[in-house]
């Protein structure tokens, strides 16, 4: 695989970390574009014409990457699926092998990691079984090259930072040793790529002295080459290593070079991560209107290229640095604009998990079809092998064999059956299995629901029930001046007693049958709030189902005003702002 195609592999690395310069991204397109020339409808029409197989896997491929590049991946996994069936009729594993990288490419995109590495792997396979008995070391070390740095890249969307640190170093390895091997090979640029992933991975685990003692190889290896697009990516990560060490001069010293370097290039997206980066550093030294100054030019820029998460970043830095200099309104304003991207960000992230889960439905569904195929291709050869045996004893053994065939035909065609019924009932048992927990799911909503209604019918009537008790108590007491003196102190504990007994019996009822409705409540809410007390633990029960503080001051014999002093020390004690709503947060327990 050539140099260009180990920088498209690097360039993966950049849609993940933005510690990696996008510009990167024209390598990708760029190799993409060999077959994406508005070229759907010629390409199909030139697959009909195909009089080879080796011609149809180049035009399948061809088609695959289009629909790749258009991010209409179950079409692009057609399309490969097809060039796979074609390669592995060919004697030489030179097309699979293409193929291969072409499948490991499409499901590294869509983000199904543990695909691609199934696909990495054999190619990892063919390419050892190829070094056993091929000549051409330098060839094969390019492809052992290439490969490594796939399965690094892939690695590194894993998080596994150690593997693929490890594979990166094997990538470099071989990149030397084809050195060593052909002096006419220039491998600066490749060891320079690499060095950048090993740097951006260290700097992802945030061991910064490795990270800037690779970038800084890197930096050394690209003054030969004198490419202003090198420059600025390192410049600009060395700026990040810089401030996390709290250096802020260095930091400021690349990021400005960086800066002027992307603006030469013309290089919005790349501007407008620097100019990030400025921002945040000056917030980091305190100097908040220069950070408010760098952050305004980041989200113009990013604007103007329509990038969402640049734009979220220097919203979000916008809002602390406005909050820092008192410009509250202009800190809410970046505060809703950073909500307002964040969403958008979450709305898109659903989609291409939805669109992930999706094109690995359709490669196991094609991975079944695949070996069903092959169970009945083996079939068909042990068929074959069995008629030319019968027609070479056909003289000895006609009878014989002629019984045999008719009997081990029967067993095949019992078999396909066999299968056949088995896939149906399963598939019979998986709707049912699915329509089972459909219906046990709609009977505990409305169970849920029955209850909850239940619930609610005591409570009104509860409170129903107290103020009764309390226009009593409160008739009692206009009329106790009124009576003689023994009365008086009889009507005094004839009231005390029912305050009494109704908190009491009141409580109890409710708890009960709250708890019944709402299990976990408090265990949930004893797990997460361990400090409140047994009136608050009440007072939450209450809010939890919506009820008004009449409602509850009616239950519980307390003011109103009793209640809602309690209810402001509740969003005290629980750490709730003003934003936020007390009752919703306690429904969502």
């Amino acid at each position: 695989m050539t140099d260009l195609k180990m920088k498209s592999v690097f360039s993966f690395l950049t849609s993940k970390f933005t510690v990696i310069a996008p510009v990167i991204f024209l390598v990708l397109f760029a190799a993409s574009d060999l077959y994406a020339d508005n070229k759907t409808d010629s390409l199909k029409s030139a697959l009909k014409l195909a009089r080879t197989d080796t011609l149809s896997i180049k035009i399948y491929g061809q088609l695959g990457e289009r629909f790749t590049k258009m991010s209409q991946h179950d079409s692009a996994l057609y399309y490969y699926t097809k060039a796979l069936e074609l390669s592995e009729n060919q004697q030489s594993d030179k097309y699979k092998y293409q193929v291969y990288n072409q499948l490991g490419l499409l499901f590294l995109a869509s983000g199904n990691y543990s695909i691609t590495l199934e696909y990495y792997f054999k190619m990892l396979s063919m390419l050892d079984g190829e070094s056993s008995v091929e000549h051409d070391t330098s060839s094969l070390d390019s492809k052992y090259a290439s490969l490594y740095v796939q399965m690094g890249t892939c690695y590194f969307f894993m998080e596994n930072l150690s593997k693929s640190l490890e594979y990166f170093q094997k990538s470099l390895d071989k990149v030397t040793q084809k050195a060593t091997i052909n002096p006419a090979y220039k491998e600066s640029e490749s060891q320079l790529v690499l060095y950048i992933n090993m740097g951006s991975v260290h700097l992802s685990g945030r061991a910064f002295d490795k990270a800037q003692a690779n970038f800084e190889k890197a930096l050394e290896m690209t003054k030969p080459l004198n490419n202003q697009i090198y420059y600025g990516v390192l410049y600009n990560n060395l700026g990040i290593v810089y401030k996390e060490k709290q250096n802020y001069e260095k930091a400021f010293d690349f990021y400005n070079k960086a800066l002027q370097i992307r603006i030469n290039l013309h290089d919005s997206a790349g501007m407008a991560q620097v100019y990030n980066n400025l921002g945040d550093c000056y917030y980091l030294t305190g100097d908040y209107q220069k950070s408010i100054e760098s952050l305004d030019k980041a989200l113009a820029i990013s604007r103007k290229v329509k990038n969402i998460r640049s734009q979220m970043k220097a919203a979000n830095f916008l809002s602390l640095a406005h909050e820092k200099v008192n410009r509250y309104a202009d800190a809410l304003e970046m505060h809703r604009l950073y909500k307002q991207l964040h969403d958008s960000i979450i709305n898109t992230e659903q989609i291409q998990t939805s669109a992930r889960l999706e094109l690995q439905y359709h490669y196991e569904k094609q991975r079944k079809e695949s070996e069903l195929k092959q169970e009945i291709m083996l079939a068909r050869k042990e068929r074959k092998a069995l008629i030319y045996m019968v027609i070479a004893a056909a003289f000895l053994f006609s009878f014989i064999i002629v019984m045999l065939l008719n009997r081990n035909q029967r067993i095949k065609m019992k078999q396909v059956r066999l299968i056949k019924e088995s896939l149906e009932l399963e598939q019979r048992n998986l709707n049912l299995e699915k329509q089972n927990l459909l219906l046990e799911k709609q009977n505990l909503q409305l169970e849920l629901e029955y209850r909850n209604k239940e619930l609610a019918t005591h409570v009104m009537y509860l409170v129903n029930k107290n103020e009764f008790l309390s226009s009593v108590t409160e008739k009692l007491l206009a009329i106790r001046h009124m009576l003689l003196p023994e009365n008086r102190v009889v009507v005094q504990e004839v009231i005390r007693e029912m305050k009494s007994n109704i908190d009491n019996t009141v409580w109890g009822e409710f708890e009960v049958r709250f708890q019944n409705v709402h299990q976990d409540f408090y265990q949930k809410l004893g797990e997460k709030y361990p400090d409140l007390t047994p009136n608050e633990t009440k007072l939450c029960a209450f809010l939890r189902l919506n009820m008004t503080t009449k409602d509850i001051s009616a239950i519980t014999f307390q003011s109103l005003k009793s209640i809602q002093v309690a209810r402001a020390r509740l969003r005290k004690r629980m750490g709730i702002t003003r934003d936020d709503n007390l009752v919703t947060i306690l429904q969502q327990l």
